[in-house]
């Protein structure tokens, strides 16, 4: 298998992982994901997915999209640690 069939089967668990995991082991997931897929833009758009389906309005929260902002948080910061783990040549 390759890398973008590997990838393309990351994707499908993780939105598998949407419905079926708790949300806790979903951001772990995804931030698992997010660190072994350098720039995952995936897992921003099933983010939003999950927000779509599970999220309730909060003030609290200024009514933002909580699992995307989560993921966008994983994402960056994830970005800025493989970056600094880069060893070039």
């Amino acid at each position: 298998m390759g890398s973008n069939s590997t990838r393309i089967i990351a994707v499908v668990l993780l939105l598998l992982s949407v419905f079926v995991l708790p949300w806790w082991l979903l951001v772990i997931f995804a931030a698992v994901l997010f660190f072994y897929y350098a720039p995952f833009f995936e897992g921003l758009a099933i983010g939003l997915i999950a927000d779509l389906l599970y999220s309730v309005p909060r003030e609290i929260f200024w009514d933002l999209p909580i699992f995307f902002v989560c993921f966008l948080i994983c994402f960056l910061l994830c970005k800025i640690v493989h970056k600094q783990l880069r060893i070039s040549n």
